[in-house]
């Protein structure tokens, strides 16, 4: 029993926290006192519930993010539960579990994201009625511009169904305004699962219980449905003369209260006259610091060209749109967020390794770092055709050289010799200096074209890793798997 003082400082404590933090507090004190400290049993649910798996499949962090409101939700209704990416996963792996529930993105065009591809595959080779014990729900994000919307959770659907499923629930998808539908499914899901196994009495978890989307901003600016407009400030063409290329900065200027951070996307909004029927916005890295350019977005842009059937010389509706904007031109954007490609810890080195137009993030995050004081080293591995004319961003990055900003730049000029040089022969060469950084506990970062350049650059840090670890392909690969697990292997590939 508690004294007088102690019930005094309990009631003022209690009078401050909210439902949550309540129930986290009769938990934790009940697993101190050597009860079960699961959230769950604190409404009195049933003890006895089966575990729920929570699969997701992210592209940028959106899908993971809801894992964890998932999760929230199935403890306080009892169930045990975890969350797990689908990266590593085999089709028979599911065969363990009785309930699941799986929370996929979109990329593009009906694709899954890029670390789910190797999943995807799998399922489609598995055989039939592999998983006839498990019951599921499925969830999907994705964006209802494109012309195949929420493709990749209705792939794995009809897989899961094949090979033997079966769905308590029907199939949800849900647009880019996902944020304000997740919480009515989330509490609908749970409620399913209640039925399934007999616990209908129990207390269904209030939508004001947990947060079905931690961190993920919204409203306006934060859309395609709710673009802001911007003013052309700059544009410059990057290249020189002799190149083959034209590849643009642009720094647009806005006044709406819109926050952005390094590692985050534009999505560029095109005018309809340009569009025509096609409106699916644009995505470009951001290249600017929201501490330094303070109101701004920097964007990269690469003006993409072919050859049409007749001869001429056609461009890429987007790129050829920005390569022709003028300054003081308005332009409707809105801020995508990668919540997987985020800066490191102040304290953690970063090696970042962007071709191209992959390096507009890194320039971003340079300036970010080093605006923040930041004291862990910076290595850049950059890559093109010809150094005279396609060294993006060359002043830049000598400066960061010269204050220390940037520890070091290897560079990759693919033209400049009789034998093409990439970015991945940069890593082979630095093996050592690249395993020493990894043992130090820095971060890989990989922006850029997937195929090839992303796929070969992973072939080689396996390569690397299986030498200098004195490791087999495959643990090597499981290495590499554990680093991106841990968050220390992230990629923005397109």
């Amino acid at each position: 029993m508690l004294n007088p003082d102690q019930k005094k400082i309990l009631d003022t404590l209690l009078s401050s926290v909210t439902r949550d933090q309540t129930l986290w507090l009769a938990g934790y004190l009940q697993g101190l006192a050597g009860g079960d400290s699961s959230v769950g049993n604190v409404g009195g649910a049933s003890a006895n519930k089966p575990k729920v798996t929570v699969y997701y499949a992210t592209e940028t962090g959106n899908s993971k993010a809801l894992s964890l409101g998932v999760m929230k939700a199935l403890k306080g209704a009892g169930f045990k539960t975890k969350a797990t990416a689908v990266n590593r996963l085999k089709p028979e792996d599911l065969k363990k579990d009785e309930f699941a529930i799986f929370l996929v993105s979109t990329h593009g065009e009906g694709t899954p994201p890029e670390t789910a591809e190797k999943f995807f595959g799998l399922m489609e080779d598995a055989p039939d009625g592999l998983l006839e014990n498990l019951s599921y729900a499925a969830l999907g994000l994705g964006d209802s511009s494109y012309e195949i919307f929420c493709g990749a959770i209705v792939t794995l659907d009809k897989e899961l169904s094949r090979l033997g499923g079966k769905a308590f629930q029907d199939i949800k998808l849900l647009d880019v305004d996902y944020a304000s539908h997740t919480a009515p499914w989330i509490e609908e899901t749970v409620g399913a699962l209640n039925k399934l196994v007999g616990d209908t009495g129990a207390q269904q978890p209030s939508v004001m219980t947990f947060d079905a989307v931690p961190e993920v901003r919204t409203g306006k600016g934060y859309t395609r449905l709710e673009p802001i407009k911007g003013k052309i400030t700059d544009i410059v063409n990057l290249n020189d003369r002799g190149s083959k290329k034209e590849t643009y900065h642009i720094e647009i200027a806005y006044e709406d209260d819109v926050i952005y951070t390094p590692g985050d996307a534009v999505g560029i909004i095109l005018p309809a006259d340009v569009a025509g029927d096609d409106v699916t916005p644009r995505l470009y890295s951001i290249a600017s610091s929201p501490s330094l350019h303070e109101g701004e977005v920097h964007l990269t842009v690469s003006l993409t060209s072919y050859q049409k059937e007749d001869g001429s010389i056609g461009h890429g509706l987007a790129s050829g749109f920005l390569s022709q904007i003028k300054e003081d031109d308005e332009i409707e954007f809105y801020i995508s967020q990668n919540q997987l490609f985020n800066l490191p810890a102040d304290e953690q080195d970063a090696i970042m390794i962007g071709p191209g137009t992959g390096v507009a993030p890194f320039r971003s995050f340079v300036y970010e770092r080093s605006e923040r004081g930041a004291y862990g080293r910076n290595w850049l591995i950059f890559g093109d055709q010809h150094a005279h004319c396609d060294f993006l961003y060359q002043a830049e990055w000598q400066e960061h050289l010269a204050i220390e900003t940037l520890t070091r730049l290897d560079l990759a000029f693919s033209r400049d010799q009789e034998q093409k040089i990439y970015v991945q022969n940069r890593l082979e060469e630095n093996a050592d200096e690249l395993m020493g950084w990894l043992d130090s506990g820095a971060v890989i970062y990989v922006c850029g074209a997937k195929d090839p350049m992303s796929k070969d650059v992973e072939q080689t840090l396996i390569k690397i890793i299986a030498e200098k670890k004195s490791l087999s392909a495959e643990n090597a690969e499981d290495y590499l798997a554990d680093l991106e697990e841990q968050g220390r292997y992230l990629k923005d590939v397109y």
